[in-house]
């Protein structure tokens, strides 16, 4: 219907010139409008994880250094000026990239000039991410291949089974601090199921939680490190993905904060902060041989 007609209105636009002020030739229209994607604002940075790798620590640093942080809003908890959980929570997933974009509108503005482009590096350091390469690439591809190409992403790794040890560890405290009612679903992963309100020790946490969670749902949990690193290196540049190593924050910290600023392309000020000081008494330091046993029979085939 209106094809035709346009065609007759430009044809008689360029045979009757208008005002010398008016615009020839006048622009066609659009057949198709594609939705407006240039206010798609998203962090230029994702820090994956994995969760108790010293994600945090790091995370805090950068934050501190002038790495903006995403914008919380009403009615979220305030560790969401972290990590989002977008990518990895169904419900906020499914409100769409908008959705995710209103966090980061803040580092997109006035990037007219080049210094602000550098002041308005942005993060997200949701460490579930690991889990969900797929929905990171269709979420920045809604904002084009610029914001893909110029995405940069960062992943810890840390001992498979002292991550589980750590992970239960950080369960067992929340558990001994928090009521009930205030109790996420996962903390309660260490309580056992006999409603007394006791915590498993860490030897039927793997036998009950950790090793049946991974022989039902091969892809979820984050020890699994080739599992998840090989779909990532697939679907996004090996260039874009910064590995490194907890043993080395433990170990040589200095390093890998230079690791850090020159994958960015940038100096982050200062130094690290303190790292996990809960301390309660409770607390597994060392893992039984049949609990690590159990668990590297797991681990040692994805990550040989």
């Amino acid at each position: 219907v209106f094809t035709p007609e346009n065609e007759k209105l430009y044809q008689l636009l360029e045979a009757n010139p208008g005002p010398p002020m008016e615009q020839t030739p006048f622009p066609r229209f659009e057949d198709n409008p594609k939705p407006n994607t240039t206010s798609l604002c998203f962090p230029s940075v994702l820090f994956i994880g994995v969760q108790k790798s010293g994600t945090s620590t790091i995370a805090d640093w950068m934050f501190r250094g002038g790495i903006l942080s995403p914008l919380v809003f009403d009615n979220e908890p305030d560790f969401y000026n972290k990590e989002v959980h977008f990518f990895d929570h169904d419900d906020r997933y499914n409100e769409g990239p908008k959705f995710y974009a209103q966090r980061f509108h803040h580092s997109c503005q006035d990037h007219a000039e080049e210094s602000m482009v550098e002041k308005s590096l942005a993060m997200d350091a949701t460490p579930s991410t690991l889990q969900h390469p797929d929905r990171v690439f269709e979420t920045y591809a809604a904002a084009g291949k610029e914001m893909i190409h110029n995405l940069k992403i960062i992943v810890v790794l840390r001992e498979p089974v002292a991550r589980e040890l750590s992970m239960y560890n950080h369960m067992m405290y929340m558990v001994e601090e928090l009521n009930y009612a205030d109790l996420h679903e996962w903390h309660k992963k260490v309580l056992k199921n006999d409603n007394s309100m006791s915590v498993m020790s860490f030897d039927e946490y793997v036998t009950q939680v950790s090793i049946p969670e991974y022989q039902s749902s091969h892809g979820s949990r984050h020890g699994l490190y080739a599992t998840h690193l090989s779909k990532w290196f697939e679907i996004f540049d090996r260039q874009q993905i910064l590995v490194l190593s907890y043993k080395e924050l433990r170990d040589d910290p200095d390093m890998l904060l230079w690791r850090i600023q020159q994958f960015l392309g940038r100096p982050i000020p200062g130094k690290l902060g303190a790292a996990n000081t809960k301390k309660h008494a409770s607390k597994v330091k060392v893992p039984s041989e049949s609990a690590r046993a159990a668990l590297s029979e797991v681990f040692t085939p994805e990550n040989e």
